[in-house]
């Protein structure tokens, strides 16, 4: 079963349900697919990470990054306005920004740096170790 990090209802804070609905009528089911995939990545980037995620609850960090990205991911399924960035009037600005930072948020998460649940320990289970000072230095071998 797929985690979802966000409801449909979550993506109206970043983009109008009348756009939304739009989207679902051009192409039936892609809010609901969109979600589902969007999420499935979170999970792989979550996995990746070393991080277990929890059966209850999420992270708002997470819910905010799965929300961007479907908004986006839907609306620029059925145009390709979104994708440019000319003109000051351009009413997606703001959403592209948003993405970017979700996606930039997302593969910090994936390369470890950055904890999608913050006070969580990761499940890494790596070691530490620790050695002795090494007794001839780089300046004693450089005579041999």
């Amino acid at each position: 079963m797929t985690t979802l990090y966000c409801t449909e209802d979550d993506l109206n804070e970043y983009i109008l349900a009348a756009y939304l609905m739009k989207a679902d009528e051009i192409n039936p089911g892609i809010v609901s697919r969109t979600l589902k995939n969007v999420s499935l990545e979170i999970t792989e980037a979550v996995a990746e990470s070393g991080y277990t995620v929890p059966e209850t609850g999420t992270s708002s960090l997470l819910q905010r990054i799965c929300a961007v990205m479907t908004a986006y991911r839907v609306v620029s399924g059925i145009t390709s306005l979104v994708d440019t960035e000319a003109g000051s009037n351009n009413e997606w600005l703001p959403l592209q920004g948003l993405y970017a930072r979700a996606d930039k948020d997302l593969a910090s998460i994936r390369a470890g740096k950055l904890n999608p649940f913050p006070g969580m320990i990761s499940n890494d289970g790596g070691i530490s170790v620790s050695a002795p000072n090494p007794m001839f230095g780089p300046d004693v071998w450089e005579k041999f």
